[in-house]
């Protein structure tokens, strides 16, 4: 009876997983397979290490290192817990409204304003990601003329 339950649960998380995987890019999966697989090697690595194999252990925990680098496993991060897609739609008056800018400023009179903005409302200095999104929108619709 307890194999019966431990399989349907097998079963469903299984199902589970092929849903989830089937749903995503293959840039998410590749680097998701990297997460996966350095894990998998750390975890070896320390099981030769601590049964006294240490020509074992030693490349597969550099392998497992360089697997899952600190930016893969930031930039997965950022892919699946950080939804930051603002979709901004923004006319001239607007962009030039937010910018603090007259209708006849000149491109360098853009990129100024946008610097200034940006110094202050950086999400890296405790900004909004919502504001500086916005301020980079009304840089870049002010700009698209400008070529």
């Amino acid at each position: 009876m307890v194999f019966l339950v431990y399989g349907i649960i097998s079963l469903i998380i299984i199902i589970l997983i092929i849903n989830y995987l089937t749903n995503i890019s293959s840039a998410k999966i590749k680097s998701l397979i990297k997460i996966i697989l350095g894990s998998v090697l750390l975890i070896l690595s320390l099981i030769f290490l601590f049964r006294g194999l240490y020509y074992f252990s030693g490349p597969l925990l550099l392998l497992s290192l360089w697997l899952t680098r600190l930016k893969t496993v930031y930039d997965v991060y950022n892919s699946y817990f950080k939804k930051n897609n603002y979709k901004i739609s923004m006319d001239k008056n607007e962009a030039f409204e937010i910018l603090g800018l007259d209708f006849n400023a000149s491109r360098d009179d853009i990129i100024n304003a946008h610097k200034k903005l940006i110094e202050k409302n950086h999400p890296d200095k405790g900004g909004s990601d919502y504001l500086s999104a916005k301020i980079n929108k009304a840089r870049d619709v002010l700009l698209e003329n400008k070529k």
